[in-house]
């Protein structure tokens, strides 16, 4: 192993010494929860109110609508809470006049955002799969709700999920860098995480903008990965996978251009 490399792994190891945990706990509850909540109170709720999700998101059965819901309550909680995390990592750090000091130490710019970011979008992966793991297993208690969507299916369109989070919230630290407010890094990145749902509410409200469209409707909306569900089985975990790797390489992307600038 290389001095550098070595380096890193030392920093590393210190900053996730020191990374807040009870937030990401907090949100694995609330994911748990929001799975709950659905398989139990949804069932209750009218027939045309089901009947409206499974026409408007072309849902086959019962285990659509749940699944789709669950889909909701594990991309919401994981983005957020590495979100908070990762505004942490050097939006905040330069609000509070500490971020000159921290690049003071004798690491590289690069490892330095990059040893930051790591530890906090590993909890908001572990957040995503918590709550991806509490739906594929409320599925298979609940199997006669309906047989279009797998437990193992769901799994894998939670993980994607989860995966889409994480790199999200890395290339959002390649922005964050440059901005000096944390209220407008939030507006950023909410922006971002609604650029992702917009969509799903377009195939809901307006279903006709998707006409001469499908590879956008088959790949941008969420329901797309309850339509493929078979392929997500494999693909899910992949994504999850290959997304760390990539978000390392984001980060340190990050790292490299708040090296070269001067808006510390």
């Amino acid at each position: 192993m290389s001095t550098a490399s070595l380096e890193f792994s030392q920093h590393l190891r210190r900053e996730w010494r020191f990374v807040p945990r009870r937030g990401p706990l907090v949100m694995m509850s609330v994911g748990v929860l929001c799975v709950v909540f659905n398989h139990l109170v949804l069932p209750l709720f009218p027939e045309r109110a089901l009947a409206f999700m499974r026409v408007g998101f072309r849902l086959e059965d019962m285990a659509g609508v749940l699944a789709l819901n669950d889909l909701m309550g594990v991309y919401f909680p994981t983005f957020f809470v590495g979100l908070t995390g990762s505004l942490g990592v050097v939006l905040l750090a330069r609000e509070e006049h500490r971020l000159e000091l921290l690049l003071a130490k004798p690491v590289r710019t690069a490892d330095f955002v990059a040893a930051r970011a790591l530890p906090v979008l590993a909890w908001t992966a572990a957040v995503g799969v918590v709550s991806s793991t509490a739906m594929a297993i409320a599925l298979a208690v609940q199997a006669e709700v309906g047989t279009s969507v797998t437990p193992l299916g769901a799994l894998g369109g939670g993980l994607l999920l989860t995966a889409l989070a994480v790199v999200l919230l890395a290339a959002l630290q390649i922005a964050f860098v440059r901005i000096r407010d944390p209220f407008t890094g939030l507006l950023v990145a909410c922006g971002a995480w609604f650029g992702t749902m917009m969509p799903t509410a377009v195939l809901l409200y307006r279903p006709d903008a998707f006409a001469g469209h499908p590879v956008v409707l088959h790949n941008l909306v969420m329901p797309s990965l309850l339509w493929h569900e078979a392929t997500l089985r494999w693909l899910g975990p992949l994504s999850l996978l290959l997304a760390l790797p990539l978000s390392v390489v984001l980060a340190r992307a990050a790292g490299a251009w708040l090296e070269r600038s001067d808006a510390l």
